[in-house]
């Protein structure tokens, strides 16, 4: 029981400083509002299932989800289309699934990033998912320059969860540096999209 509630408090402090994270810096909160949405979305969901421990039917099971999205959706500047594969490893520690994935973007750029995610479970088949980790991105010559090859990659899904598992959903994310690895140029960028995450048995 004590080793339980010792990962439960480690698990509520990674909790909060991928919340903080997320927020980056205040300057970059005004400069990139989208921070603010995905803060909340993150207050929402996150951190109910650490306090509750809700249920997590989907700990244990993998992943490889296909993503259409728009890039740069919100300030319209150098409008694009992403396509992504994503893998989700068949493990959970203390609710905080790994993640992995790639995009490559019909203005000619790409990027990967490795994150974590949690799943809040509403109901059995309404799940909204939160994920944030870094991501490497390469622009091509008509790519949006975003300041930095390094930024933070942060989001959340929400979406129909099948009775085999299989998810559809939509999403949201947001990618700066928060004008940590560029004083001078953060843009920032953001991405609305459609997911099709199909269970690995």
């Amino acid at each position: 029981m004590e080793k339980w509630h010792l990962i439960k408090k480690i698990s509520f402090s990674f909790a909060l400083v991928l919340l903080l994270n997320s927020t980056g810096t205040s300057e970059s909160r005004a400069q990139d509002p989208a921070v603010y949405y995905i803060a909340g979305a993150a207050l929402t969901t996150v951190l109910p299932g650490f306090l509750f421990d809700l249920p997590q039917p989907d700990s244990e099971q993998a992943y490889t989800k296909l993503s259409a999205s728009q890039f740069d959706a919100v300030d319209d500047e150098n409008k694009a289309y992403d396509f992504s594969l994503e893998f989700q490893p068949g493990w959970t520690w203390a609710r905080i699934k790994p993640l992995v994935g790639i995009t490559g973007n019909t203005d000619g750029s790409f990027y990967g990033w490795l994150a974590a995610s949690h799943d809040f479970h509403i109901t059995r088949h309404f799940v909204i998912n939160f994920n944030i980790g870094p991501a490497f991105y390469i622009g091509g010559d008509k790519a949006k320059n975003l300041g930095s090859a390094g930024v933070l990659r942060s989001g959340f899904e929400v979406g129909y969860r099948f009775d085999n598992a299989m998810r559809i959903t939509g999403s949201f994310h947001h990618m700066s540096h928060g004008k940590l690895l560029n004083p001078d140029i953060n843009p920032g960028t953001e991405m609305i999209g459609v997911n099709l995450s199909v269970p690995i048995n």
